[in-house]
C-alpha cells in the first residue's frame, strides 16, 4: 500500500518543478475548495450562523501540498500546532474579552506567544498556527460565536480534512506523512542503501553472489544473475530519491535534536546554578 510506503524507505523521485508547482496549486485548491463549499451549503452551519472556513488554513495549504515531506508539514504538528494555538487564543479572548479598547491588542500577542512556547515544549511547530491563536485572540467574530469550542469546532474538522486531502493526493505522485509522531518511523535512507545485497567482483569483471546469502547447492551462474538484478533494482530505488529522502530525514533529526539540546541546555543550568550555590555558601553553614 502506497499509504505505508515511508516506513520502507521507498520514496519516489521528485517531479518535475513546473508539473509538481501546477499539482501543488491544483490539490490546495482542492482542500480549501472543499471546506469553502462545506461552509457555503453545509446545513447546521448555515442555519446557526457558524463559522468554518478559517484563513490559517490557507497558509497550511502552502506547507500541505507544496512542501509534504518538510517536518513542519506532518500530521502532528499540523494538528496539534492548531489546537495549540486555538486553545490558548481563546483562552486570551475570554481572559481580556471585558478589557478596554486601548489594551485590545494584547490578547492576541500574548496568544501567539504562548502558543508558540507550548508548541515548543510539545515539539510540534506549525507556523500557519500562530495566525490561528492570533485570529482567535484579538476578539474574532467567530471565537465570539462559539466560545471554549473554537478548538473543536471549527478548527479541528478544518484541520483534519486538511490534512486527510493531503493524505490521499501527495500519495498518488509522493510518499506523505513522512512520519507520524517522531522520526523513529522514517527510514533513513542511507541505511536502506548500507543494507543492500552484497556482490563481490570476480578477477574476470563478472558479479559473483556473497557466500552468505547463497546457497552452496546453487547454480553460481543463475545467483550471479539473481544477485545482480536485485542490486540493481536496489540501487535504482535508492538512486532516484535519495537525495530528497535524506533532505528530509535530515530536516526531521535536526528539528527532534534541537528540541532535546534545549532540554539538556536547560538541565544542564539548573545543574550548574545548584553547583555554584553550594561552593558560595560560607563555612558556617557548609
Amino acid at each position: 500500500m502506497r499509504g505505508v510506503q515511508h516506513y520502507t524507505g521507498d520514496i519516489k523521485p521528485a517531479p518535475p518543478v513546473l508539473i509538481w508547482s501546477l499539482y501543488s496549486g491544483v490539490t490546495s485548491f482542492t482542500a480549501m475548495a472543499i471546506i469553502g463549499i462545506i461552509h457555503k451549503y453545509g446545513a447546521a452551519i448555515r442555519d446557526h450562523n457558524l463559522p468554518f472556513a478559517i484563513a490559517p488554513t490557507g497558509a497550511s495549504a502552502v506547507l500541505l501540498f507544496a512542501v509534504p515531506s518538510s517536518p513542519l508539514a506532518q500530521p502532528r504538528n499540523v494538528i496539534l500546532g492548531h489546537l495549540i494555538a486555538a486553545q490558548m487564543g481563546v483562552f486570551m479572548y475570554e481572559l481580556f474579552k471585558h478589557v478596554e479598547v486601548s489594551l485590545e491588542w494584547l490578547p492576541g500577542a500574548l496568544a501567539v506567544g504562548l502558543a508558540i512556547f507550548f508548541m515548543g515544549l510539545t515539539n510540534c511547530y506549525h507556523p500557519p498556527a500562530g495566525a490561528t491563536a492570533y485570529l482567535a485572540g484579538y476578539f474574532s467574530a467567530d471565537v465570539k460565536r462559539v466560545g471554549w469550542w473554537f478548538p473543536l469546532y471549527p478548527v479541528l474538522p478544518v484541520v483534519l480534512i486538511m490534512v486527510g486531502v493531503a493524505m490521499i493526493v501527495n500519495n498518488l505522485v509522493r510518499v506523505y506523512p513522512v512520519y507520524w509522531f517522531t522520526t523513529v518511523h522514517y527510514k533513513n535512507p542511507a541505511e536502506s542503501k548500507a543494507q543492500a545485497p552484497k556482490v563481490e567482483t570476480s578477477e574476470e569483471g563478472g558479479d559473483v553472489p556473497d557466500s552468505d546469502s547463497t546457497n552452496s547447492n546453487s547454480d553460481p551462474d543463475e545467483s550471479s544473475r539473481s544477485s545482480s538484478v536485485d542490486l540493481e533494482n536496489e540501487v535504482n530505488s535508492v538512486a532516484g530519491n535519495e537525495a530528497e529522502a535524506q533532505v528530509a530525514w535530515m530536516m526531521a533529526r535536526i528539528h527532534e535534536l534541537e528540541h532535546q539540546l534545549n532540554s539538556l541546555r536547560a538541565h544542564h543550568t539548573h545543574a550548574l546554578e545548584v553547583t555554584h550555590a553550594k561552593t558560595c555558601q560560607p563555612e558556617y553553614l557548609a
